[in-house]
Protein backbone atom coordinates (compact mmCIF):
# COMPACT_ATOMS: atom_id res chain seq x y z
CA UNK A 1 0.00 0.00 0.00
CA UNK A 2 1.72 3.13 -1.22
CA UNK A 3 0.86 5.90 1.62
CA UNK A 4 4.22 7.73 0.29
CA UNK A 5 4.37 9.98 -2.60
CA UNK A 6 7.53 11.80 -3.69
CA UNK A 7 7.16 14.34 -6.32
CA UNK A 8 9.79 15.97 -8.81
CA UNK A 9 8.87 19.40 -9.43
CA UNK A 10 9.24 20.48 -12.73
CA UNK A 11 7.47 18.26 -15.74
CA UNK A 12 5.72 16.24 -13.10
CA UNK A 13 3.73 19.10 -11.28
CA UNK A 14 4.90 22.22 -12.44
CA UNK A 15 5.29 23.05 -15.95
CA UNK A 16 8.20 25.67 -16.01
CA UNK A 17 10.17 24.36 -19.04
CA UNK A 18 9.69 27.41 -20.96
CA UNK A 19 11.53 29.74 -18.06
CA UNK A 20 14.27 26.96 -17.49
CA UNK A 21 15.26 27.14 -21.08
CA UNK A 22 15.07 31.15 -20.72
CA UNK A 23 17.14 30.86 -18.15
CA UNK A 24 19.89 28.30 -19.89
CA UNK A 25 19.37 30.50 -23.20
CA UNK A 26 20.49 33.56 -21.20
CA UNK A 27 23.48 31.72 -19.64
CA UNK A 28 24.82 30.59 -22.98
CA UNK A 29 24.45 34.14 -24.46
CA UNK A 30 26.20 35.49 -21.41
CA UNK A 31 28.90 32.66 -22.76
CA UNK A 32 28.66 34.17 -26.31
CA UNK A 33 27.35 30.43 -27.55
CA UNK A 34 24.21 29.89 -29.45
CA UNK A 35 20.52 29.26 -28.08
CA UNK A 36 19.09 26.27 -27.46
CA UNK A 37 15.85 25.15 -29.14
CA UNK A 38 12.95 23.44 -27.18
CA UNK A 39 13.68 19.98 -28.85
CA UNK A 40 17.41 20.76 -28.46
CA UNK A 41 17.29 21.51 -25.42
CA UNK A 42 15.18 18.71 -24.04
CA UNK A 43 17.58 15.99 -26.07
CA UNK A 44 20.40 16.93 -24.23
CA UNK A 45 19.28 18.03 -20.91
CA UNK A 46 19.75 15.51 -18.25
CA UNK A 47 20.41 15.15 -14.55
CA UNK A 48 21.99 15.76 -12.47
CA UNK A 49 22.27 19.31 -13.98
CA UNK A 50 26.19 19.24 -13.23
CA UNK A 51 26.64 17.01 -16.21
CA UNK A 52 24.64 18.94 -18.44
CA UNK A 53 26.00 22.19 -17.40
CA UNK A 54 29.87 20.59 -17.71
CA UNK A 55 29.34 19.86 -21.60
CA UNK A 56 27.41 23.27 -22.16
CA UNK A 57 29.46 25.49 -20.04
CA UNK A 58 32.64 23.66 -18.77
CA UNK A 59 35.27 24.92 -16.26
CA UNK A 60 32.54 27.23 -14.59
CA UNK A 61 32.34 26.14 -10.86
CA UNK A 62 29.07 25.12 -9.26
CA UNK A 63 28.41 28.44 -7.08
CA UNK A 64 28.88 30.61 -10.44
CA UNK A 65 26.31 28.34 -12.57
CA UNK A 66 23.93 28.50 -9.95
CA UNK A 67 24.11 32.24 -9.40
CA UNK A 68 24.07 32.78 -13.27
CA UNK A 69 21.07 30.66 -13.89
CA UNK A 70 19.16 32.84 -11.07
CA UNK A 71 19.87 36.01 -12.79
CA UNK A 72 18.53 34.72 -16.13
CA UNK A 73 15.30 32.73 -14.81
CA UNK A 74 12.39 35.09 -15.28
CA UNK A 75 11.16 36.33 -11.67
CA UNK A 76 7.91 37.28 -12.44
CA UNK A 77 6.98 33.20 -12.59
CA UNK A 78 4.06 34.53 -14.51
CA UNK A 79 3.92 31.35 -17.24
CA UNK A 80 4.57 28.97 -15.06
CA UNK A 81 2.01 26.64 -14.43
CA UNK A 82 0.07 22.92 -13.34
CA UNK A 83 0.62 20.62 -15.34
CA UNK A 84 -2.98 18.86 -16.77
CA UNK A 85 -4.58 16.66 -13.71
CA UNK A 86 -2.05 17.77 -11.44
CA UNK A 87 -4.15 19.67 -8.69
CA UNK A 88 -6.67 17.12 -9.05
CA UNK A 89 -4.21 14.26 -8.46
CA UNK A 90 -2.90 16.68 -5.40
CA UNK A 91 -6.69 16.76 -3.78
CA UNK A 92 -6.94 13.01 -4.53
CA UNK A 93 -3.55 12.13 -2.69
CA UNK A 94 -5.09 14.52 0.12
CA UNK A 95 -8.38 13.38 0.25
CA UNK A 96 -6.85 9.90 0.79
CA UNK A 97 -4.64 10.76 3.48
CA UNK A 98 -0.86 10.41 1.72
CA UNK A 99 1.59 12.55 2.63
CA UNK A 100 3.29 14.44 -0.21
CA UNK A 101 6.96 15.65 -0.46
CA UNK A 102 8.64 17.11 -3.41
CA UNK A 103 12.39 16.37 -4.19
CA UNK A 104 13.56 18.22 -6.77
CA UNK A 105 17.01 19.99 -8.48
CA UNK A 106 15.08 23.34 -9.02
CA UNK A 107 15.72 26.09 -6.67
CA UNK A 108 14.25 26.34 -3.11
CA UNK A 109 13.32 29.95 -3.57
CA UNK A 110 11.70 29.00 -6.99
CA UNK A 111 9.73 26.03 -5.97
CA UNK A 112 8.28 27.35 -3.03
CA UNK A 113 7.27 30.66 -4.69
CA UNK A 114 6.05 28.46 -7.85
CA UNK A 115 3.84 26.68 -5.04
CA UNK A 116 2.43 29.34 -3.19
CA UNK A 117 1.24 31.34 -6.14
CA UNK A 118 -0.29 28.11 -7.34
CA UNK A 119 -2.38 26.99 -4.59
CA UNK A 120 -0.67 24.16 -3.36
CA UNK A 121 2.05 24.62 -1.28
CA UNK A 122 0.14 23.62 2.17
CA UNK A 123 -0.20 20.24 0.37
CA UNK A 124 3.24 19.29 0.74
CA UNK A 125 5.29 18.17 3.93
CA UNK A 126 8.47 18.95 3.28
CA UNK A 127 9.85 20.57 0.16
CA UNK A 128 13.33 19.33 -0.68
CA UNK A 129 14.66 21.94 -3.76
CA UNK A 130 17.92 22.66 -4.96
CA UNK A 131 19.20 18.88 -4.70
CA UNK A 132 21.87 17.91 -7.10
CA UNK A 133 21.80 14.38 -6.85
CA UNK A 134 18.47 12.34 -5.96
CA UNK A 135 19.98 9.59 -5.83
CA UNK A 136 21.91 10.29 -2.90
CA UNK A 137 19.54 12.70 -1.08
CA UNK A 138 16.80 10.13 -1.16
CA UNK A 139 17.87 7.83 1.64
CA UNK A 140 18.64 10.93 4.23
CA UNK A 141 15.12 12.23 3.49
CA UNK A 142 13.23 8.60 4.01
CA UNK A 143 14.53 8.33 6.89
CA UNK A 144 14.59 12.06 8.35
CA UNK A 145 10.16 11.37 7.66
CA UNK A 146 10.33 7.89 9.03
CA UNK A 147 8.47 6.77 5.47
CA UNK A 148 9.00 3.20 4.75
CA UNK A 149 10.57 2.42 1.53
CA UNK A 150 7.52 -0.09 0.65
CA UNK A 151 4.96 2.20 1.38
CA UNK A 152 6.62 5.07 -0.72
CA UNK A 153 6.59 6.36 -4.48
CA UNK A 154 8.66 8.76 -5.85
CA UNK A 155 7.00 10.23 -9.11
CA UNK A 156 8.69 11.92 -12.04
CA UNK A 157 9.63 12.94 -15.35
CA UNK A 158 13.23 11.93 -16.01
CA UNK A 159 15.12 8.98 -15.93
CA UNK A 160 17.53 10.93 -13.22
CA UNK A 161 14.41 10.34 -10.89
CA UNK A 162 13.41 6.93 -11.42
CA UNK A 163 17.42 5.43 -10.62
CA UNK A 164 16.62 7.36 -7.27
CA UNK A 165 13.49 5.55 -6.52
CA UNK A 166 15.44 2.44 -7.60
CA UNK A 167 17.99 3.41 -5.18
CA UNK A 168 15.53 4.03 -2.54
CA UNK A 169 13.88 0.67 -2.99
CA UNK A 170 10.23 2.69 -3.39
CA UNK A 171 8.17 2.51 -6.08
CA UNK A 172 9.15 4.62 -9.01
CA UNK A 173 6.60 5.89 -11.14
CA UNK A 174 7.33 7.95 -14.37
CA UNK A 175 4.91 10.65 -16.12
CA UNK A 176 5.38 12.09 -20.15
CA UNK A 177 4.39 15.41 -19.13
CA UNK A 178 7.89 17.24 -18.81
CA UNK A 179 11.44 16.60 -20.09
CA UNK A 180 12.27 12.91 -21.69
CA UNK A 181 10.01 11.66 -23.25
CA UNK A 182 8.09 8.02 -22.75
CA UNK A 183 10.90 6.23 -25.10
CA UNK A 184 13.75 7.48 -22.92
CA UNK A 185 11.91 6.63 -19.30
CA UNK A 186 11.67 3.16 -20.53
CA UNK A 187 15.29 3.08 -20.11
CA UNK A 188 15.80 3.39 -16.93
CA UNK A 189 13.04 0.76 -16.08
CA UNK A 190 10.30 2.31 -13.56
CA UNK A 191 7.63 0.34 -12.09
CA UNK A 192 5.15 2.33 -14.07
CA UNK A 193 4.78 4.84 -16.87
CA UNK A 194 1.48 6.64 -16.88
CA UNK A 195 0.27 9.12 -19.68
CA UNK A 196 -0.23 11.73 -17.16
CA UNK A 197 -1.07 11.94 -13.60
CA UNK A 198 -4.90 11.11 -14.38
CA UNK A 199 -4.13 7.59 -14.50
CA UNK A 200 -2.47 7.32 -10.64
CA UNK A 201 -6.10 7.64 -8.91
CA UNK A 202 -6.75 4.35 -10.19
CA UNK A 203 -3.71 2.95 -9.62
CA UNK A 204 -3.07 3.40 -6.40
CA UNK A 205 -6.97 3.40 -5.05
CA UNK A 206 -7.79 4.68 -1.19
CA UNK A 207 -5.73 3.86 1.71
CA UNK A 208 -7.95 0.60 3.51
CA UNK A 209 -6.27 -2.00 5.30
CA UNK A 210 -2.83 -2.87 7.43
CA UNK A 211 -1.65 -0.08 9.27
CA UNK A 212 -3.61 2.10 7.36
CA UNK A 213 -7.08 0.80 9.01
CA UNK A 214 -5.28 2.09 12.75
CA UNK A 215 -4.86 5.76 14.45
CA UNK A 216 -1.57 6.93 14.28
CA UNK A 217 0.08 7.46 17.41
CA UNK A 218 2.22 10.96 17.98
CA UNK A 219 3.75 12.61 21.21
CA UNK A 220 4.19 16.58 21.68
CA UNK A 221 5.03 18.92 24.74
CA UNK A 222 3.88 22.10 26.25
CA UNK A 223 7.56 23.49 26.55
CA UNK A 224 8.12 26.02 29.31
CA UNK A 225 11.42 28.45 29.77
CA UNK A 226 13.04 29.34 32.84
CA UNK A 227 10.92 32.40 32.16
CA UNK A 228 7.57 30.43 32.77
CA UNK A 229 6.66 31.08 29.09
CA UNK A 230 5.98 28.36 26.80
CA UNK A 231 6.85 27.43 23.32
CA UNK A 232 4.53 27.77 20.18
CA UNK A 233 5.03 27.26 16.86
CA UNK A 234 3.16 27.48 13.54
CA UNK A 235 3.23 25.02 10.82
CA UNK A 236 1.77 24.92 7.61
CA UNK A 237 0.66 21.60 8.02
CA UNK A 238 -1.71 22.39 10.46
CA UNK A 239 -3.44 25.87 8.56
CA UNK A 240 -0.62 27.93 9.70
CA UNK A 241 -2.29 28.10 12.82
CA UNK A 242 0.10 27.97 16.35
CA UNK A 243 0.54 24.97 18.15
CA UNK A 244 2.96 22.43 19.97
CA UNK A 245 6.15 20.80 18.50
CA UNK A 246 5.95 16.32 18.27
CA UNK A 247 5.59 14.44 16.09
CA UNK A 248 5.36 10.48 15.52
CA UNK A 249 6.51 7.53 17.79
CA UNK A 250 8.69 5.23 15.75
CA UNK A 251 8.46 0.83 16.47
CA UNK A 252 10.16 -0.36 19.28
CA UNK A 253 10.41 3.31 20.43
CA UNK A 254 9.21 4.24 23.98
CA UNK A 255 6.49 7.61 23.70
CA UNK A 256 9.86 9.31 26.43
CA UNK A 257 12.28 8.33 24.21
CA UNK A 258 9.97 9.34 20.96
CA UNK A 259 9.31 12.93 22.90
CA UNK A 260 12.99 13.66 23.41
CA UNK A 261 14.00 12.78 19.99
CA UNK A 262 11.35 14.61 18.37
CA UNK A 263 11.56 17.85 20.25
CA UNK A 264 15.45 17.55 19.70
CA UNK A 265 14.59 16.82 16.18
CA UNK A 266 12.59 20.14 15.65
CA UNK A 267 13.69 22.25 18.12
CA UNK A 268 17.26 21.38 18.91
CA UNK A 269 15.91 21.77 22.59
CA UNK A 270 16.45 19.03 25.17
CA UNK A 271 13.85 18.64 27.94
CA UNK A 272 13.83 17.79 31.81
CA UNK A 273 11.29 17.12 33.84
CA UNK A 274 8.87 15.35 31.47
CA UNK A 275 4.95 14.93 32.68
CA UNK A 276 2.10 12.87 30.86
CA UNK A 277 -0.77 15.19 31.32
CA UNK A 278 -3.26 13.77 28.52
CA UNK A 279 -4.33 11.60 25.10
CA UNK A 280 -6.28 13.21 22.52
CA UNK A 281 -8.43 11.17 19.85
CA UNK A 282 -7.87 13.42 16.92
CA UNK A 283 -10.42 11.93 14.05
CA UNK A 284 -10.20 13.64 10.95
CA UNK A 285 -8.75 17.12 12.23
CA UNK A 286 -10.69 19.50 10.32
CA UNK A 287 -6.93 21.96 10.27
CA UNK A 288 -4.85 19.55 9.53
CA UNK A 289 -3.25 19.50 5.75
CA UNK A 290 -4.45 15.64 4.74
CA UNK A 291 -7.08 12.94 6.53
CA UNK A 292 -6.16 11.34 9.32
CA UNK A 293 -6.98 9.80 12.40
CA UNK A 294 -4.39 10.73 15.63
CA UNK A 295 -3.71 9.37 18.84
CA UNK A 296 -2.27 12.48 20.68
CA UNK A 297 -0.10 12.03 23.63
CA UNK A 298 0.68 15.07 25.52
CA UNK A 299 3.14 16.07 27.89
CA UNK A 300 4.45 19.06 30.02
CA UNK A 301 8.43 19.47 30.23
CA UNK A 302 11.12 22.27 30.72
CA UNK A 303 13.90 22.83 29.11
CA UNK A 304 17.27 21.70 30.29
CA UNK A 305 18.96 24.59 29.52
CA UNK A 306 18.78 27.91 31.49
CA UNK A 307 18.96 30.03 27.74
CA UNK A 308 17.23 27.68 25.18
CA UNK A 309 18.06 28.54 21.57
CA UNK A 310 15.41 27.28 18.90
CA UNK A 311 16.51 25.93 15.74
CA UNK A 312 13.76 25.35 13.56
CA UNK A 313 13.52 22.14 11.01
CA UNK A 314 11.89 22.75 7.59
CA UNK A 315 8.35 21.66 9.22
CA UNK A 316 7.54 25.09 11.25
CA UNK A 317 8.07 28.27 10.06
CA UNK A 318 7.74 30.14 12.92
CA UNK A 319 8.17 30.05 16.95
CA UNK A 320 7.15 32.22 20.08
CA UNK A 321 8.24 32.17 23.71
CA UNK A 322 4.75 33.54 25.11
CA UNK A 323 3.06 34.03 28.61
CA UNK A 324 -0.05 32.25 29.45
CA UNK A 325 -2.11 35.60 28.77
CA UNK A 326 -0.59 35.93 25.30
CA UNK A 327 -0.48 32.29 23.99
CA UNK A 328 -4.23 32.02 24.82
CA UNK A 329 -4.75 34.92 22.31
CA UNK A 330 -2.81 33.48 19.06
CA UNK A 331 -4.32 31.39 17.02
CA UNK A 332 -4.32 28.01 18.07
CA UNK A 333 -5.10 24.75 16.65
CA UNK A 334 -7.75 23.10 18.49
CA UNK A 335 -5.44 19.66 19.88
CA UNK A 336 -3.09 22.75 21.72
CA UNK A 337 -5.72 24.87 22.89
CA UNK A 338 -7.54 21.45 24.57
CA UNK A 339 -3.87 20.95 26.06
CA UNK A 340 -3.96 24.37 27.48
CA UNK A 341 -7.20 24.14 28.79
CA UNK A 342 -6.34 20.87 30.85
CA UNK A 343 -3.08 21.64 32.15
CA UNK A 344 -4.75 24.92 33.45
CA UNK A 345 -7.42 22.75 35.00
CA UNK A 346 -4.88 20.74 36.91
CA UNK A 347 -2.78 23.59 38.42
CA UNK A 348 0.24 22.24 35.74
CA UNK A 349 1.05 25.59 35.03
CA UNK A 350 1.87 27.11 38.34
CA UNK A 351 2.15 30.87 38.56
CA UNK A 352 1.30 31.43 35.10
CA UNK A 353 -2.53 30.83 35.85
CA UNK A 354 -2.49 34.61 37.46
CA UNK A 355 -1.47 35.70 33.95
CA UNK A 356 -4.61 34.52 32.50
CA UNK A 357 -8.20 35.28 33.41
CA UNK A 358 -10.23 31.99 33.00
CA UNK A 359 -12.50 33.85 30.47
CA UNK A 360 -9.95 33.69 27.84
CA UNK A 361 -9.37 29.91 28.20
CA UNK A 362 -13.42 29.57 27.89
CA UNK A 363 -13.58 31.67 24.91
CA UNK A 364 -10.96 29.74 23.02
CA UNK A 365 -12.70 26.07 23.94
CA UNK A 366 -16.71 27.13 24.17
CA UNK A 367 -16.21 26.30 20.55
CA UNK A 368 -15.07 22.76 21.22
CA UNK A 369 -18.63 21.69 22.45
CA UNK A 370 -20.22 22.14 19.21
CA UNK A 371 -21.12 18.86 16.82
CA UNK A 372 -18.30 20.25 14.11
CA UNK A 373 -15.95 22.21 16.26
CA UNK A 374 -13.95 24.94 14.20
CA UNK A 375 -12.24 27.46 16.86
CA UNK A 376 -13.96 31.00 17.15
CA UNK A 377 -11.19 34.11 17.84
CA UNK A 378 -11.99 35.08 21.29
CA UNK A 379 -14.09 38.00 21.24
CA UNK A 380 -11.38 40.25 23.25
CA UNK A 381 -8.93 39.36 20.77
CA UNK A 382 -6.74 42.07 19.62
CA UNK A 383 -5.68 42.90 16.33
CA UNK A 384 -1.77 42.11 16.25
CA UNK A 385 0.76 45.72 17.26
CA UNK A 386 2.25 46.95 13.82
CA UNK A 387 5.17 48.81 12.82
CA UNK A 388 4.72 51.54 9.85
CA UNK A 389 7.48 52.55 7.48
CA UNK A 390 6.11 55.58 5.70
CA UNK A 391 7.55 57.05 2.41
CA UNK A 392 10.43 55.06 2.23
CA UNK A 393 12.42 55.64 -1.00
CA UNK A 394 13.58 52.91 -3.29
CA UNK A 395 16.11 53.51 -6.14
CA UNK A 396 15.74 51.06 -8.91
CA UNK A 397 15.01 50.58 -12.72
CA UNK A 398 11.95 49.21 -13.71
CA UNK A 399 9.65 49.51 -16.46
CA UNK A 400 8.23 47.70 -19.63
CA UNK A 401 9.67 49.72 -22.20
CA UNK A 402 13.49 48.87 -22.17
CA UNK A 403 14.28 52.00 -22.43
CA UNK A 404 12.36 53.18 -19.25
CA UNK A 405 14.07 51.02 -17.67
CA UNK A 406 17.49 52.00 -18.65
CA UNK A 407 17.57 54.85 -16.06
CA UNK A 408 17.03 54.45 -12.39
CA UNK A 409 13.81 56.07 -10.98
CA UNK A 410 13.03 56.71 -7.49
CA UNK A 411 9.77 54.65 -6.03
CA UNK A 412 7.70 55.43 -2.65
CA UNK A 413 6.72 52.86 -0.40
CA UNK A 414 4.58 52.34 2.82
CA UNK A 415 4.96 49.19 4.74
CA UNK A 416 3.12 48.07 8.08
CA UNK A 417 4.43 45.26 9.85
CA UNK A 418 2.50 43.14 11.83
CA UNK A 419 4.02 41.44 14.83
CA UNK A 420 3.00 38.72 17.48
CA UNK A 421 4.29 39.69 20.21
CA UNK A 422 2.74 42.75 21.52
CA UNK A 423 4.21 46.05 22.79
CA UNK A 424 4.21 45.70 26.18
CA UNK A 425 5.79 42.33 26.31
CA UNK A 426 8.60 43.22 24.92
CA UNK A 427 10.76 44.18 28.51
CA UNK A 428 12.15 47.58 25.81
CA UNK A 429 14.38 44.67 24.06
CA UNK A 430 15.09 45.49 20.31
CA UNK A 431 15.76 41.48 19.81
CA UNK A 432 12.73 41.08 20.90
CA UNK A 433 10.48 43.37 17.95
CA UNK A 434 11.61 43.79 14.18
CA UNK A 435 14.36 46.24 13.96
CA UNK A 436 12.84 48.75 11.20
CA UNK A 437 16.01 50.39 10.39
CA UNK A 438 17.02 46.76 9.05
CA UNK A 439 13.76 46.24 7.21
CA UNK A 440 14.25 49.06 5.40
CA UNK A 441 18.04 48.61 4.27
CA UNK A 442 17.40 45.14 2.99
CA UNK A 443 14.28 46.74 1.29
CA UNK A 444 16.19 48.92 -0.68
CA UNK A 445 18.89 46.71 -1.53
CA UNK A 446 16.62 44.14 -2.82
CA UNK A 447 15.09 47.30 -5.00
CA UNK A 448 18.80 48.13 -6.56
CA UNK A 449 19.13 44.45 -6.85
CA UNK A 450 18.19 43.84 -10.96
CA UNK A 451 15.87 45.44 -12.98
CA UNK A 452 12.34 44.97 -13.28
CA UNK A 453 9.28 45.47 -15.75
CA UNK A 454 6.68 45.63 -13.47
CA UNK A 455 6.53 47.26 -9.91
CA UNK A 456 3.71 44.36 -9.15
CA UNK A 457 6.98 42.64 -9.06
CA UNK A 458 8.58 44.53 -6.76
CA UNK A 459 5.71 45.11 -5.01
CA UNK A 460 5.13 40.75 -4.63
CA UNK A 461 9.38 39.99 -3.58
CA UNK A 462 9.55 43.27 -0.92
CA UNK A 463 6.14 41.62 1.21
CA UNK A 464 7.95 38.15 0.76
CA UNK A 465 11.15 39.16 2.01
CA UNK A 466 9.96 40.50 5.42
CA UNK A 467 7.50 37.42 6.28
CA UNK A 468 10.46 35.08 4.68
CA UNK A 469 13.49 37.12 6.68
CA UNK A 470 12.23 39.57 9.59
CA UNK A 471 9.17 36.79 10.96
CA UNK A 472 6.65 39.52 10.61
CA UNK A 473 3.29 37.81 10.88
CA UNK A 474 1.45 39.94 7.99
CA UNK A 475 2.60 42.79 5.92
CA UNK A 476 0.74 45.29 4.05
CA UNK A 477 2.38 46.90 1.44
CA UNK A 478 1.87 50.02 -0.61
CA UNK A 479 4.25 50.92 -3.60
CA UNK A 480 4.17 54.05 -5.77
CA UNK A 481 5.76 55.19 -9.11
CA UNK A 482 5.44 58.57 -10.17
CA UNK A 483 5.02 57.80 -14.23
CA UNK A 484 1.46 59.06 -15.53
CA UNK A 485 0.80 62.99 -16.88
CA UNK A 486 -1.90 64.47 -15.02
CA UNK A 487 -1.53 62.14 -11.98
CA UNK A 488 0.52 62.26 -8.83
CA UNK A 489 1.58 58.73 -8.73
CA UNK A 490 -0.07 55.38 -9.87
CA UNK A 491 0.06 52.75 -7.20
CA UNK A 492 0.11 49.22 -6.04
CA UNK A 493 -1.37 47.34 -2.63
CA UNK A 494 -1.22 44.26 -1.32
CA UNK A 495 -1.85 42.75 1.93
CA UNK A 496 -0.18 39.09 2.70
CA UNK A 497 0.25 36.56 5.99
CA UNK A 498 -2.07 37.06 8.80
Amino acid sequence: MIRNLLFDWSGTLADDLPSVLCAVNGMLRAAGMGELTRAEFQSRFRLPYTEFFAEMLPGLPLERLQQLYLEHFPHEHAGVTLLPHALEFIQYAAATGRRMVVLSSAPLPHVTSQAQALGVRDAFEVMRCGVIDKRTEIHGLLAELDMAAAETAFIGDMRHDIEAGHAAGVVTIATCTGYESAETLLTAGPDMLVRDLSRLPALLGPLSGGDGAYPVSTVGALILNSKGEMLLIRTHKWSHRWGIPGGKIKRGESCEAALVREILEETALTLQDIEFVMVQDCIEPVEFQRSAHFLLLNYIARCADEAPQVVLNEEAQAFEWLPLAEALRMDLNIPTRILLDECMKRGLLGEMLNEAPVTQALAGTSALLEPNPRLKPPHHMLPPDEIRISALRLTTHIGVPEEERAGSQVLEADVTLRIRRRFEAMDDDIAATIDYAAVAARLQALAAERPRRLIETLAAEMAACVLEEFQAIGVTLELRKRILPDTDHVAVRLVRGD
